[in-house]
């Protein structure tokens, strides 16, 4: 019944062409089954030691009071790490000039989404240029990596190989267009909502000694100075709240656009509603997050709301990674990832950000804090 909306379409699809982000019908259940494999947990758990080994050398670099940028840190370290997963590719000058174009595509595409009619792509406009040499520049490299990859025949356990390795029902594999659009749109979606969070996260923490205390209790109990497994996440459950705390007070995917094909009239509790074929409807993550119904003290950072045997918020109210047939793929992952990050952070260093109070959101394609994250290290 429904779609994403056009505009928000049309303009990410400058970016991320027919990945399975915008593929709607038919073309996005024979992208779903083909790209599913490579987000189970099977294969992702593997993975582990790499957010933990990256993050290790991250926080060993950072000298006692230094003053760091973290969500720049925070960007290039989520940046490794997908490029290391996705690709199996370990060299930080290939994961910079990955993290460059990126970047170039994610601010061009927030400049579109911006403008309340966007040039066409055709036009030449410094934006629309600017977007194409990097949309050039890393489709190559992708390529490159895929003829690589298909030369040698192997799987190297990481999600291209899986993507090469994937058949539809009919035994046929994806296009090389259709891997590539898939690598950007994973690319894209994979590492600067995990470093948007995690951001807020440590900005939470400053505000929160309490909670901070108990997040380095429980490292240290558990984990000692042991690395973070997959396995050892299940000791870590306050860890996990700090997270799903951060991801429902500022989830990076603050909202998103649907469009009925037609007409939806229903009645549920509070009256009649009607929309219409062809409508803009806007669901608001960051405000369903906030209702006091669901989150008693809703503005209140409170880990302790996801303890277990506390009463949960219905099933969708709760939407970090949206919800329905069309939840995140990378859901697992990127939970998975943020609890490893920030559990080995916090065996390491206690990070003390700058400003008193907590930032302002800059809502663009991640609900990014404003102005940038400044911490002061502090070896732990």
């Amino acid at each position: 019944l429904l779609h994403r909306d056009p505009f928000t379409t049309n303009v990410l699809r400058r970016i991320m062409g027919n990945g399975v982000f915008i593929a709607e019908d038919e073309a996005w259940q024979r992208q779903r089954k083909l790209v599913a494999p490579a987000f189970h947990a099977m294969r992702i758990r593997a993975y582990a030691a790499t957010m933990a080994d990256y993050t290790r050398e991250m926080v060993g670099r950072w000298r006692d009071g230094q003053v760091v940028a973290l969500d720049k840190e925070l960007t290039q370290l989520t940046l490794r790490i997908i490029a290391k997963t996705m690709f199996n590719v370990d060299l930080l000058p290939e994961a910079e000039r990955i993290g460059r174009l990126m970047q170039d595509l994610l601010e061009t595409g927030e400049k579109q989404l911006d403008a309340a009619y966007p040039p066409p792509n055709w036009v030449p406009t410094p934006t629309n240029r600017r977007q194409k040499a990097a949309l050039r520049e890393l489709h190559e490299l992708i390529r490159t990596i895929i003829h690589q990859r298909q030369a040698s025949g192997g799987d190297e356990g990481d999600l291209l190989s899986m993507l090469l390795l994937a058949r539809d029902d009919e035994g046929q594999p994806m296009s090389e267009s259709q891997v590539i659009d898939e690598c950007v749109t994973l690319l894209a979606a994979g590492h600067e909502t995990t470093a948007v969070a995690l951001a807020w996260t440590w900005l939470l923490l400053g505000q929160s000694p309490a909670v901070a205390a108990r997040l380095y209790d429980e490292v240290n109990g558990v984990l000692g100075g042991e690395p973070v497994t997959f396995e050892r996440l299940a000791e870590l459950p306050y860890t996990e709240a700090i997270v799903k705390e951060t991801l429902r007070l500022y989830p990076p995917a603050f909202s998103f656009g649907r469009t009925p094909l037609e007409e939806i009239d229903f009645t549920a509790e509070g009256g009649r509603y009607l929309f219409r074929k062809g409508a803009s409807l806007i669901v608001s993550t960051i405000a369903m997050h906030r209702l006091p119904e669901y989150y008693p003290d809703p503005l209140a950072f409170r880990p302790e709301r996801w303890a277990a045997g506390e009463p949960q918020p219905p099933k969708y109210a709760y939407l970090p990674f949206g919800g329905g047939p069309r939840v995140c793929l990378g859901n697992l992952f990127a939970m998975m990832e943020a609890q490893v990050i920030l559990a080995t952070m916090a065996q390491h260093v206690r990070l003390s950000p700058l400003a008193e109070s907590l930032p302002h959101w800059e809502p663009l394609i991640t609900l990014r804090p404003k102005p940038p994250v400044e911490v002061r290290v502090g070896r732990r």
